[in-house]
Formats: C-alpha cells, sequence, structure tokens
C-alpha cells in the first residue's frame, strides 16, 4: 500500500519475507544471480522507475520484534530504526552486514547500476520514539515507513495514540483500493 501511495517514486519498500530468507540462511550461497531470482517474486508492483529510487525499506522481523532498515542509497547511509529503548548500536552486526550487501546487490540490480560497495555506507541508528510495551513494534514500523523521510520523521509520533494509530492502520489497509479482499469488507 505504501508502496502506491508513494507519489514521489523515489522510495522502494521490500517484502519482510526478503529479510527472513537472508537471516534464515545466513546468507550462505546468495550469489547475484541466486539473489535476484529468488527475491523477485517478492516485490511488491512498482509503477515507477527504479533508476528514482533513493530510499529503500526494509522491515525486519527477529526474535519476535520488528526493527525497519531504511538503505539511502543518496546519502550513502544504512538507517536502523528500532522503537525498543536502549538498543543502540554504532555498526553492523556480521548477520546485518549480509543482510545489507543482499539488499544493496538487488537493488543495485534493480537500478541497473554497478554493485555497491557496503564499506561506502555508513550505519546510524537514528533517536525515533520509544515503544511503552513489549507488543507496539509492528505500528511503531508502521509509522515509520509512512512518516520516514530524509533521515527524520516528517511527523511526531504520539507514543499515548498507539490504539488510535492501531485503529487507523487497520482501516487504511481493509479499506485500501490496493487489497485484493477489499469487496469482503465493502459488502457489508
Amino acid at each position: 500500500m505504501l508502496q502506491f501511495d508513494d507519489e514521489s517514486r523515489t522510495k522502494l519498500f521490500l517484502s519482510p519475507y526478503i529479510a527472513d530468507m537472508v537471516i534464515r540462511s545466513n546468507a550462505k550461497y546468495l550469489t547475484h544471480d541466486a539473489i535476484v531470482a529468488r527475491f523477485d517474486p517478492y516485490m511488491y508492483a512498482f509503477d515507477g522507475s527504479y533508476q528514482h529510487v533513493t530510499q529503500v525499506y526494509l522491515p525486519v522481523l527477529f526474535k519476535n520484534h520488528w526493527t525497519l532498515y531504511v538503505y539511502d542509497l543518496h546519502n550513502k547511509r544504512i538507517q536502523l530504526l528500532d522503537s525498543r529503548p536502549g538498543q543502540k548500536r554504532s555498526c553492523m552486526t556480521g548477520i546485518q552486514q549480509k543482510l545489507a550487501k543482499v539488499v544493496l546487490m538487488f537493488v543495485a540490480d534493480k537500478k541497473e547500476m554497478v554493485a555497491v560497495d557496503l564499506n561506502m555506507y555508513s550505519f546510524v541508528m537514528p533517536d525515533v520514539p520509544c515503544q511503552p510495551n513489549d507488543n507496539d513494534c509492528g505500528v511503531f514500523i508502521m509509522k515509520f515507513m509512512d512518516n520516514w523521510s530524509n533521515g527524520g520523521l516528517s511527523k511526531s509520533i504520539d507514543v499515548a495514540k498507539m490504539k488510535k494509530y492501531r485503529l487507523k492502520l487497520q482501516g487504511r489497509l481493509l479499506l485500501s483500493s490496493h487489497n485484493a479482499h477489499r469487496h469482503r469488507f465493502m459488502a457489508v
């Protein structure tokens, strides 16, 4: 849904399944051709030119916690948005490096550009609002994807309004014209 809502066509939203495949395989045997063949079927429809993409969004579920990776291609920056308090790091773990390498290789293929050197990218964990409990990480990630732009949030996130955000997101998802099952909810 966010892919269709992005009028600038500069954002590319990847399926969380891509991260899951990389994490489960520990990125073994993922050559360029294998990456393209394996991940292409999980791409969301994109009606723009990949040449204009400057930011790639990848939601990741790991150990029952959602985080969001934003690959800023223009500024050569990988941003990890994590709503869990106290999780700041200054460098990527091994699996994060493998994930970044795979994502950047895949995006380079889509943009028809030379392979991207991961060493040219900086890793940052920007300050973002923290979740007050153990079960709001998914809502935070949805809000981050919706409102992240140029290294910061374009709108503030009020932690006290999580229930309201959940209901609005549910309505947006169910009633979206891009929802293949929308007719089931509209008929009621």
